[in-house]
């Protein structure tokens, strides 16, 4: 053999030319071909799945993302409008804190926000001493004690100190108590 039948026959053949010589190598070539076929049905298959997955997936991402800015969006909404009723009455706390009867008016409302009725303390006053008692403001708790107690945020002055511990509420008023004052009465 000459050096070009030796390479026509090293020389790599198609697969379709290699089987088509004989009728065995037709029905191996036709069980090759479907072999081939259901592979690639079976991963084009598993592709568009795949495919459907990651629709369903990104269609699921965008409505949470819809939702969320929706919700962000709110949360802007509900923070400008606080920022506004803040800034209006940081203005109105100035307009306040500017009136030269700013002081006034705080007196005047805290001589109110007295518990005790100063003429009939002082007519009771009049009346004790003349009897020989000195006590005037009694604990409106105990009824023993001379009330030091301011209670907060109601201001009133009816508590000893003895009593004020266990109170959780005024007496007066039952406003909750938030703190207490002891005051020095001369």
């Amino acid at each position: 053999m000459d050096l070009q039948g030796q390479r026509a026959l090293l020389a790599p053949m198609p697969v379709s030319q290699a089987l088509s010589g004989c009728g065995r190598c037709s029905r191996t070539r036709g069980a090759v071909l479907s072999a081939v076929e259901r592979a690639a049905a079976r991963r084009l298959r598993a592709a568009e799945a795949g495919l459907e997955r990651a629709l369903a997936r990104n269609a699921e991402l965008d409505l949470r993302l819809r939702q969320t800015e929706a919700e962000g969006q709110a949360w802007q909404d509900m923070a400008r409008s606080h920022e506004g009723v803040a800034a209006g009455l940081r203005a109105a706390l100035d307009n306040l804190m500017q009136s030269p009867r700013a002081g006034a008016e705080g007196d005047a409302e805290d001589a109110q926000s007295c518990c005790f009725e100063w003429k009939q303390e002082q007519e009771q006053g009049e009346d004790a001493e003349a009897s020989g008692g000195g006590r005037t403001r009694a604990c409106r708790w105990c009824g023993g004690a001379e009330a030091c107690v301011l209670l907060l945020p109601c201001r009133h002055l009816c508590l000893c100190r003895g009593c004020e511990a266990g109170v959780q509420a005024c007496p007066v008023c039952t406003a909750t108590k938030n703190a207490s004052l002891h005051v020095l009465l001369h």
